[in-house]
Formats: structure tokens, C-alpha cells, sequence
């Protein structure tokens, strides 16, 4: 069976986009990573007057309207980061899909009329 060119991109195309899925999603955080600063609330503390504690990690996402917030360890830290990362490819992946099947379908185009 040959294809055109354009078939054979289009395979190609969705191939890679199965491949690059099938990495990403064991990884996939989703939200947001924050840094936080705070004061312990000693009195005697050097946070009281100058320079907080932390950083310390936390990943934030909105959740039925309400932001939560969960504590990453520091040794987590890098893994969350890239599971955040892959979550950002992820959505920026399923984007391309859309944008391709809307194309398939010819939709986007200017119609003759």
C-alpha cells in the first residue's frame, strides 16, 4: 500500500504525537509549582524581623474554584518540576491534535461561495 505524501505525513505526524504521549504521561503533575517564603511566628525567630524561611515547594491548582495547595518535599522537587513540564507539553500536544483533526476536516478554510 503507498500513500501520498500528505498521508504519509499525517501518519508520521500521529505516530510521534503517540510516542511523545506515551513518555509524557507517567510523569504528569498537573497545577503549578510555587515557591513560598513565610514567618514561623517566633517572636525570637530571625524571620520576625528579616529574611523568612524557605523557600519550600509547594504545587498549586484550582480545584472546584478554590486553589489547593500540596507540599513538595525538597527532594521531590526536580520531579515535580518535570511533571509540571510534561503536563504543559501534554496540553500544548493535545492543541496540535485539535488543530490537525479540525484542518482533516476542513474546517478553519474559506469556503467558495
Amino acid at each position: 500500500m503507498s500513500c501520498t505524501d500528505d498521508s504519509c505525513a499525517v501518519v508520521t505526524r500521529r505516530e510521534r504525537w503517540r510516542e511523545e504521549l506515551v513518555k509524557l504521561t507517567p510523569r504528569m503533575l498537573w497545577g503549578s509549582l510555587a515557591s513560598v517564603y513565610r514567618r514561623c511566628g517566633h517572636p525570637g525567630c530571625h524571620c520576625a524581623t528579616g529574611e523568612k524561611h524557605g523557600p519550600v515547594f509547594y504545587l498549586s491548582r484550582r480545584e472546584a474554584g478554590r486553589t489547593r495547595m500540596v507540599y513538595v518535599p525538597t527532594e521531590l522537587r526536580d520531579e515535580a518540576e518535570a511533571g509540571v513540564e510534561a503536563f504543559r507539553r501534554y496540553r500544548e500536544l493535545g492543541i496540535e491534535i485539535a488543530e490537525a483533526n479540525a484542518r482533516a476536516l476542513g474546517l478553519g478554510r474559506q469556503r467558495r461561495r
